[in-house]
């Protein structure tokens, strides 16, 4: 019965994964977990007790995994342990939302369930006889090697010639992850792949605290400057009033002047572990999640060029070194962490503050949570506008308009807060800018779609909002370069633009500097812009204006031309 219960997220897998359902597929999905649990108790044979307590922890997290695997319809692989390891509790708790305590009494009921198994064979004296457990360990490699030989050929079949997956020099690649994949034995395997890559993350940042730009300002224009980088969460651009959404979720934003939407912009990637980074630095965005880079973010380049840098956010810094984001926040002179106070609205009290208390020229972030799950409680009641919402209908609503509302709310709560940041930065006598950019999209459910959240790939989860608002004396400063973003606004640009617009909104060059990745420069030129629906496989990376869109919730995929060959997307 444990073994069986162990197999749970392979069948899970089988049933809700995005592969190709062949008979051969199913068949080494099934077989090489259920081999390596035959010849694991056989080996252990002589201690049946002690082969059920060392799967304790696995039990347990069965409940887990199958949740995340229908969700994600994708098996843990180490990006995934990577966003875990990123994760605070409060985030947690929202991935698992209205089934947090149902999983949690399943995962205890699953642990438990093998600690009793292990009690029950060491008070019976339960072992399996010598002669027996060597032959059921040579039948389970006998297995073993049968269903991996089996999925091999599937995974040849199954692509298109030419391209890396029926390359026989990945075979061997091919044939390992048929048993990472699997549950539970593939945990440990992608464990130690994920270790020796946060290994390399932290030589990464140990090099970066030495990485310079030699950054220079273009120009002075003798009056001192504010720059603010606003970094959304989980927002939609099809739910801006201010991009064309009929409700009004922006009356703020679309009272002011001096604003320019940028209404063409796509993050590579669905969550913010990956869209955050992509915005701030120069990693190029066909590199993996888990891949190291050495280069300092943009606050590290204004640093250097001389702005007094902050960070302020409202998510949670979940460990210093951990968090890819957390380390790019570090290398603002001042870092606050205002996660504790609730709302976004602690974001524009802080920069107030910080405007009051400071004289010379400022870069400030400030980090949303957004519309972040659970939508609810992102908004104060007061902007409880479009109803009625979740919280009305109870935990288990799952009334698409009612999360609908929810989500709007949050949009609308979000234009007030850039509203609060820009009145502040229109009463001071500075050059002043803001530019607002969400990390990644969302999906929503609908009719034909109900899967919510972020992370599996749809098609609403890249499209995102990206605003600049300029002051008069901005404009009197700098003509050129608002009327060169005007003239860029609906571009098909991409999250991979921002860091070199960033540096020219501020008036920051450097060596190396690539001035058509700037939207503010007229040497901007549109680039593919590659993006990773399946974030998981760090290789899996496909031109989002070469896509195709699957059927119910829209997963977006690599499109196939019809001469049967896939285009490789390219920087």
């Amino acid at each position: 019965m444990l073994a069986l219960l162990l197999m749970v997220p392979d069948v899970v897998l089988v049933v809700a994964g995005t592969h190709a359902r062949s008979l051969t597929w199913i068949t080494a999905s099934l077989g090489v977990p259920a081999a390596l649990l035959l010849g694991y108790f056989a080996v252990l044979g002589r201690r049946p007790w002690l082969a059920c307590m060392l799967m304790v922890p696995f039990a347990a997290l069965v409940p887990v995994v199958a949740f995340y695997i229908v969700r994600y319809r994708t098996p843990i692989t180490e990006s995934v342990l990577g966003t875990v390891a990123a994760t605070n509790p409060t985030e947690a708790a929202d991935f698992l939302g209205q089934w947090l305590w149902a999983i949690l009494a399943l995962s205890l009921g699953a642990g438990a369930s093998a600690g009793i198994a292990g009690w029950l064979s060491a008070r019976s004296h339960l072992h399996w006889v010598t002669s027996r457990r060597v032959d059921t360990v040579l039948i389970a490699l006998a297995l073993v090697t049968m269903t991996t030989v089996f999925g091999l050929q599937v995974v040849a079949e199954e692509s298109p010639p030419g391209t890396d997956s029926a390359r026989s020099g990945d075979m061997d690649q091919r044939t390992f992850r048929i048993v990472q994949d699997s549950y539970p034995f593939g945990i440990p395997i992608t464990l130690g792949n994920w270790w020796h890559d946060d290994i390399r993350l932290h030589a990464a940042t140990a090099r970066r605290r030495n990485f310079r730009f030699h950054a220079r300002r273009t120009a002075r224009p003798g009056r001192r400057q504010i720059y603010v980088l606003v970094i959304g969460e989980s927002s939609r651009t099809d739910h801006w009033q201010l991009f064309g959404y009929g409700r009004p979720t922006n009356p703020e934003l679309t009272s002011l002047t001096h604003l320019i939407p940028v209404r063409n912009m796509v993050s590579p990637w669905p969550m913010s572990i990956g869209g955050v980074p992509a915005m701030l630095t120069r990693k190029p965005p066909q590199q993996a999640l888990t891949s190291a880079f050495a280069e300092r973010s943009i606050v590290g380049l204004l640093r250097e060029a001389g702005f007094d840098t902050w960070w302020l956010s409202n998510q949670s810094p979940s460990g210093e070194w951990n968090s890819p984001i957390t380390v790019y926040a570090n290398e603002a002179r001042h870092v606050q962490w205002l996660h504790l106070q609730k709302y976004d609205s602690s974001l524009p009290e802080g920069l107030a503050q910080v405007v009051r208390e400071s004289h010379g020229d400022l870069f400030v972030v400030l980090h949303m949570i957004g519309s972040h799950g659970n939508y609810d409680t992102r908004y104060p009641r007061a902007f409880k506008y479009f109803v009625p919402t979740v919280q009305d209908g109870g935990v288990f609503d799952t009334n698409y308009r009612h999360v609908t509302n929810s989500y709007d709310n949050t949009i609308r709560y979000t234009d007030h807060v850039l509203g609060s940041v820009i009145k502040i930065l229109q009463h001071t006598d500075a050059i002043t800018a803001l530019w607002y950019q969400s990390d990644h999209g969302e999906t929503l459910p609908t009719a034909s779609c109900s899967a919510t959240d972020h992370g599996h790939g749809f098609r609403y989860e890249f499209p995102v909002p990206a605003v600049f608002w300029y002051s008069d004396a901005y404009s009197q400063a700098f003509p050129q370069k608002v009327a060169t973003l005007r003239a860029h606004a609906g571009q098909p640009a991409t999250s991979a633009d921002t860091f070199a617009t960033l540096a020219d909104m501020a008036g920051v060059d450097f060596p190396g500097h690539v001035e058509s990745r700037s939207l503010f420069s007229p040497a901007w030129r549109y680039q593919p812009r590659l993006i990773h629906p399946q974030w998981q496989d760090g290789n899996a990376v496909i031109n989002y204006d070469d896509a195709d869109l699957g059927n119910g919730c829209e997963l977006v995929r690599e499109r196939i031309h019809p001469a049967g060959v896939r285009r490789r997307s390219q920087a």
